[in-house]
């Protein structure tokens, strides 16, 4: 009996897998190379059954198990979840990017808290914490006089969170103010955790700064730098 013909289809399939293999490397959505590295190491699992190479089998059964753990993880971060209510506007605001669980647990890094009638950033100050606001409004004030007003959706503080240089002006709650908060220390976390999720927060605070570049809310703002209203 030829050999060469009992092994046709190992090499057939083997073929396909090696196929699959440099397709999913292509690609750049993680969850279709997922899906693929799945198919692969279904075929070389085949391949290795007709080919009676063993360790083949062996070696793409745990691939196959390790990239089908992965591709439920990707499915779960994709299913809409419930988000806590004076969260949903900003959600849908400024984090559309996210998955809905994404949000939720970058959201809920720290318990949320509130401001009443207080300073939130201090002028000259460099803050420890950056927050964005669920509720209420936020004055920026600078030698006296309110330059700028935020809400639901904004970040306060955001540029000397970052450059851990002084603000620029201070960040007063008016009346009730509620907040969530990140410190430097849960940014690198989240860096080291998830890079995509972290990125996509970047991001966000770069459109945040921008939107407020463009923005001018009184005609206070036309005798002053653009700049002075970013703490």
């Amino acid at each position: 009996m030829d050999w060469s013909m009992m092994n046709q289809p190992g090499e057939y399939f083997y073929s396909i897998a090696a196929l699959f293999s440099g397709a999913a490397y292509i690609l750049r959505n993680i969850l279709w190379l997922r899906i693929l590295l799945v198919a692969a190491a279904i075929m070389y699992i085949i391949s290795g059954i007709n080919l009676g190479i063993t360790s083949m089998v062996g070696w793409n059964s745990a691939y196959l198990a390790i990239n089908l753990i992965h591709i439920v993880y990707l499915m779960l971060d994709r299913i809409t979840i419930a988000l806590p209510e004076e969260t949903r506007a900003v959600y849908a605001r400024q984090f559309g990017s996210l998955s809905t669980r994404e949000f939720k647990k970058l959201i809920m890094i720290n318990p949320f808290c509130n401001f009443q009638d207080e300073i939130i950033v201090e002028e000259f100050g460099v803050p420890r914490r950056l927050y964005i606001l669920l509720r209420g409004k936020v004055k920026i004030i600078k030698t006296e006089k309110t330059i700028a007003t935020l809400h639901p959706g904004n970040f306060v503080g955001e540029m000397s969170f970052l450059t851990k240089e002084p603000a620029s002006a201070r960040a007063y709650a008016q009346d009730f103010v509620f907040c969530a908060y990140w410190t430097h220390e849960d940014l690198e976390k989240l860096k080291l955790k998830n890079l995509d999720v972290y990125n996509k927060f970047i991001a966000i605070l770069g459109c945040d700064l921008v939107g407020k570049l463009k923005t001018k809310t009184d005609k206070h703002l036309e005798q002053i730098t653009q700049l002075d209203f970013i703490l």
